[in-house]
C-alpha cells in the first residue's frame, strides 16, 4: 500500500517538472520579444518633408522679365512661375522661321519641277535638306526659349522665391523652390533594433513640436542600409488625418505606436 500511494505522487510530480520544463522556456522567450518593445518607447527626432519638391534653377543666364507667383501661393502643373528675358533668342527664332518657310518653298518649287523633268533629283534632295536644317534651327531655338519660362512640374505651393523683376540671373542659379501639396512625410532615423517588427504598415504615434498637434504616422519606406556607427536606420513614414497645419520643415518626436509596441 505504501508503494501504491507513493507511485501516484511521483507521477504527479514527473508531470508537473514536465510542465515547468515547457512553460519556463515560453516565457522567458516571451519576456524576449517583450523587451525590444518596451525599450523602445523612447521618443526619436523626425523631420517633415514634403511629398514632392523641386528647386528651380537657371540653365541659361539672363535677365528676370516676370515673377507670376508670390511667397506662399498655390500653384497648379503648367502654370507659369518666372520667365527671363529672352527678346533676342526670340529674335533669332524668328529669324529661322523665315529660313524655314523659305527652304520650303524652294523645295515644293523644285519638287513641281521634278515632276515636269526640269529639275534634277539632286536639286530636290539639296533642297529637301536645306528644310531639315533649318528645321532643326528652329528647334534648338524652341529648347533655348523653354529654358527662360519657369513653370511648375507638380501641384504645389511657393516654398521660396531667390529672383526679383529685373534681376540678372547665371546660369545655375537658383530661382524659385516649389512644394507638393499632397500628403507631408516624416523622415527619421529610428534605432536598428526596431528592425524585428518594423516593416511598411507599421504605426507610430508623432507629436509636431511647432503645432503640439498629435498625429498618426504609417511606415511606407525603409532604407536598404543600417548605420553602422549610430546603429540607427533611416525610415519614411506618412501622416494620417487632417495635415493642413504640418508643413514641409517642422520637426518632433515619435514613439511606436501602442498596438505596433504589443505585436
Amino acid at each position: 500500500m505504501k508503494d501504491a500511494t507513493m507511485i501516484p505522487k511521483a507521477m504527479t510530480f514527473a508531470a508537473f517538472s514536465a510542465v515547468l520544463a515547457w512553460v519556463l522556456p515560453c516565457a522567458a522567450a516571451a519576456q524576449t520579444q517583450a523587451a525590444p518593445a518596451a525599450s523602445t518607447q523612447a521618443p526619436v527626432r523626425f523631420l517633415v518633408v514634403a511629398d514632392r519638391e523641386s528647386p528651380l534653377s537657371a540653365v541659361a543666364g539672363g535677365r528676370v522679365a516676370r515673377v507670376y507667383v508670390q511667397l506662399g501661393d498655390t500653384v497648379a502643373k503648367g502654370k507659369l512661375l518666372v520667365s527671363l528675358d529672352c527678346s533676342d533668342v526670340d529674335a533669332r527664332r524668328a529669324a529661322a522661321d523665315a529660313e524655314y518657310k523659305a527652304a520650303q518653298l524652294r523645295y515644293e518649287a523644285k519638287a513641281k519641277l521634278q515632276g515636269l523633268q526640269s529639275a534634277a533629283a539632286l536639286e530636290v534632295e539639296l533642297t529637301a535638306a536645306d528644310v531639315n536644317r533649318t528645321r532643326s534651327q528652329m528647334r534648338i531655338f524652341d529648347a533655348q526659349l523653354a529654358q527662360c519660362r519657369f513653370v511648375a512640374p507638380f501641384d504645389g505651393r511657393v516654398a521660396r522665391i531667390h529672383v526679383k523683376e529685373g534681376q540678372g540671373v547665371s546660369p545655375g542659379a537658383p530661382v524659385i523652390e516649389l512644394v507638393g501639396t499632397g500628403t507631408p512625410k516624416a523622415r527619421l532615423n529610428v534605432p536598428s533594433s526596431w528592425i524585428g517588427w518594423l516593416k511598411p504598415g507599421a504605426h507610430l504615434d508623432a507629436a509636431v513640436d511647432e503645432t503640439g498637434e498629435h498625429h498618426p504616422l504609417t511606415v511606407t519606406r525603409l532604407s536598404g542600409r543600417v548605420d553602422a556607427v549610430s546603429q540607427t536606420i533611416e525610415i519614411e513614414a506618412d501622416f494620417e488625418g487632417d495635415t493642413s497645419r504640418v508643413l514641409p520643415g517642422m520637426s518632433g518626436r515619435a514613439i511606436p505606436a501602442k498596438s505596433t509596441g504589443q505585436g
